[in-house]
Parts: C-alpha cells; sequence; structure tokens
C-alpha cells in the first residue's frame, strides 16, 4: 500500500481539483443558454451547431501548441492565462445579447473560450502530474479527471437555474466571474513552474531532442502512447459522442420517461446515473491503481463493461433498464479513464508531459467531435439499437491493442 502522501502536496493536488472544478463549472453555465438564446435570437439551427462545437474544434488546433507551452514553461502561468482568456470568451456571449450580429459574437466567444480551455484541461492534468509521486499518480489524477468531468454538468444546473431565475446575461456574467476566480486560485495554488522539476531530469536527453519536431518525433514514436491515445479517441466517441447526441432522440422515441419530464429532462437525470458512476469508478479506479503494481489490470474488464452497458442500451425498453445499462457504461468509462491516463504519466517523459497530455485531449475532442454526427446518422438509417450494439462491438475493437499493453507490462 502506498505512503500516505505529505500535507503540502496533497493540498496542492486538491487545490488544482478544485481550479479543475471552476473552470468546468463556468463552461457549462453558458452551455445550456446558447441554443435558446440563438433561436431567440434569429439565428440559423446550422449556426448554432457551429457554435457550440467550436471550442472543440478549436481545441483540436490549439492542443498541440498548450502541450509545447506547458513542456516550457510549467503549468501555473499558462493555466491562470487559459482561465482569463476563458473569461474573455464569455463576456463575448454577453456583448453578443445587444449586439446586430449576435452569432458573430458567439462563435467568437467560443473560439476564444476553446483557446482557454485547452489551457486549463491540459494544464490541470499536467500539473497534477508534475507533482504526483509515481505511488501515488493513480488517485492524484482520479480526482483532477474527475473534477474536470463533473465540473461541466454541473455548470450545466447551474446556468439553467440563473437563466430561469435572472436572466441570460446574468449566466454569461456568473460564468466570467467563475473564471476569474478560479483564475487568482491558480496564481496561489500552482508551483510557480513545474517545468524547472523536470529539467534536471530532461538535461541528459538535450542532445537528442535538440527541437520540437524532434521531440515530437519522439513522442509519437511511443507504441503505448499511441495505444493509449486510440483508445481514449474511440470513448470519447462512444460516450461523449455518439451516446450524447442521441440519447434525448432515444428516451423519446421508446418513451422511457423519468417522473414525468420530457425527453430532454428524462435524458438528463438518465445521464446523471452516467456521470455519477463515472465519477464514482475514476476515483474507486484511482486508488486501485496506487495499491496495485499494475497499471493495466483495470484495461479489460473496463472496456467489456462499456461495451456490455452500450448492448444493454441499445435494448432498453424501460427507463430503469437504460438506467441500469448508463450505470454500466459509467462504471466501465471511468474505470478506463485512470488507468490510461496513469500510465500515461508513466510512460510519457518528464520533460513530455505537456505534450503527452495534449495529444491525449487532442483524442478526447477528436472522437467526441466525430461521435455526435456519426451516431445520429447511424441511428436514423438502422435504428438506435443496431447502432449502440455498433458502438460496444467497436468498442471490443480495442481487446488486442490493450492485450499488448498488459502483455508489454508483464
Amino acid at each position: 500500500m502506498s505512503a500516505p502522501l505529505p500535507g503540502p502536496r496533497a493540498a496542492t493536488g486538491w487545490g488544482i481539483a478544485g481550479i479543475a472544478f471552476l473552470g468546468g463549472l463556468g463552461g457549462g453555465v453558458v452551455f445550456p443558454i446558447l441554443p435558446v438564446i440563438g433561436m431567440d435570437l434569429g439565428i440559423s439551427g446550422f449556426m448554432i451547431g457551429l457554435i457550440l462545437s467550436a471550442n472543440r474544434i478549436t481545441r483540436l488546433g490549439f492542443n498541440p501548441v498548450t502541450g509545447s507551452l506547458l513542456d516550457r514553461f510549467g503549468a501555473r502561468w499558462p493555466v491562470a492565462i487559459g482561465l482569463a482568456i476563458e473569461a474573455v470568451g464569455t463576456l463575448a456571449f454577453s456583448i453578443g445579447l445587444g449586439a446586430d450580429a449576435p452569432g458573430l459574437w458567439f462563435l467568437a466567444g467560443r473560439v476564444i473560450w476553446g483557446v482557454g480551455s485547452s489551457l486549463l484541461l491540459v494544464g490541470t492534468l499536467a500539473a497534477v502530474m508534475a507533482i504526483a509521486p509515481p505511488a501515488r499518480r493513480g488517485g492524484m489524477t482520479a480526482r483532477v479527471r474527475t473534477a474536470i468531468s463533473l465540473g461541466l454538468p454541473a455548470g450545466l444546473v447551474v446556468g439553467g437555474l440563473i437563466a430561469d431565475s435572472a436572466s441570460a446575461n446574468a449566466a454569461f456574467l456568473t460564468a466570467t466571474a467563475l473564471s476569474v476566480v478560479a483564475a487568482l486560485l491558480t496564481l496561489f495554488v500552482l508551483p510557480p513552474t513545474q517545468a524547472s522539476r523536470v529539467e534536471s531530469e530532461s538535461t541528459q536527453r538535450r542532445t537528442r531532442t535538440d527541437t520540437t519536431r524532434e521531440q515530437w518525433r519522439d513522442l509519437l514514436g511511443v507504441k503505448t502512447l499511441r495505444i493509449i491515445w486510440g483508445a481514449n479517441a474511440l470513448l470519447f466517441f462512444a460516450v461523449s459522442g455518439v451516446l450524447l447526441a442521441t440519447i434525448a432522440v432515444l428516451v423519446d422515441q421508446r418513451g422511457l420517461f423519468v417522473f414525468g419530464l420530457g425527453a430532454e429532462g428524462s435524458a438528463g437525470l438518465l445521464m446523471a446515473v452516467l456521470m455519477s458512476a463515472r465519477a464514482g469508478a475514476s476515483l474507486a479506479a484511482g486508488r486501485v491503481l496506487d495499491q496495485s503494481t499494475s497499471r493495466t489490470r483495470l484495461l479489460l474488464p473496463a472496456m467489456g463493461l462499456v461495451a456490455i452497458g452500450f448492448v444493454g442500451l441499445g435494448l432498453a425498453s424501460s427507463a430503469s433498464a437504460a438506467a441500469i445499462a448508463l450505470l454500466v457504461i459509467g462504471v466501465g468509462s471511468g474505470g478506463l479513464t485512470i488507468p490510461l491516463l496513469t500510465l500515461l504519466g508513466d510512460v510519457a517523459p518528464a520533460h513530455l508531459h505537456g505534450r503527452a497530455l495534449s495529444v491525449y485531449q487532442w483524442s478526447s475532442d477528436f472522437g467526441g467531435a466525430l461521435g455526435p454526427a456519426a451516431g445520429l446518422e447511424l441511428g436514423r438509417l438502422f435504428g438506435y439499437g443496431p447502432a449502440y450494439a455498433g458502438v460496444g462491438v467497436l468498442m471490443l475493437a480495442m481487446t488486442l491493442p490493450l492485450c499488448w499493453l498488459i502483455a508489454r507490462e508483464r
């Protein structure tokens, strides 16, 4: 069993998790408001869809830049600046409410917010990996990853309540304030730089990795990391892409209503089951990894649970059956994410953690961006039962690569 973590380092880990949660909370506040406001302001459906996806598209381009910045400067200032950029992005939403071209202001805000969220998402994970000893990397990484995962849905609730009780502008200003508070906390919580800690470790590598291009080439050449990135892309394609985009449609078509709510409300409650299970499984996985000599023991069982959950959801004919299937998916996805991240921290050179995590986030955004369109189209053509079953089979396609990771560890 791992030894207790020194007090200051443990407190810093919790502080990083809190910053990640606040950053996600600020982003979630605005998400449920934009579609309604956009339609009220006469913005086309296509434009609204583009606005909502603009942050993820922006991150696809900016994540590699984030990785290089983190490896050069550490996480403190990139994360603080990222949160400040998020605040500017949400201010653009507020300005757009009274502008002549609100769609352009909203689009600009989402693009700006995408840059800031890239620095936040990758930076907080890089920050915790920089202070976490290998024996505690699983648990500390799980806290931050769970905080990121819970921040967005919590923000959805807060944003909806503020918009209903006050106004959309009040929600936007609240999101701005949350990002500013998180940015200020970052300057006090994160150490001045994590780059200095790895500087001595990377000195012996300097002759081999003199240029940024060579560093990227070395990193992308590691097969273990490529498998981690691929598995993560597939997981986000399935859960954050296909499932998130189609669950409300499935609920509506099959009448899987909960507590008398409509399709959207019922889907939200059902997704809350998944998110809660995912958070609990992530924290549990972190503890298991810290008490085990193996980083890969959870990979195949977790992947199997995700596949079984999708097949079960495709067969679900009642709300309770759907809830059980989503619970299984949540446990599986949480049990898969944390081992992948922890293994990434072990395998990637310390002076390239930022870049490795930026590709990890890139794979998340790529899978999450591709999944909604694929899920909706497959559901329209074949029905959601076969579509979900197909996603489950696709998850099983990762069996051989994951078995390679297990065999390599042994």
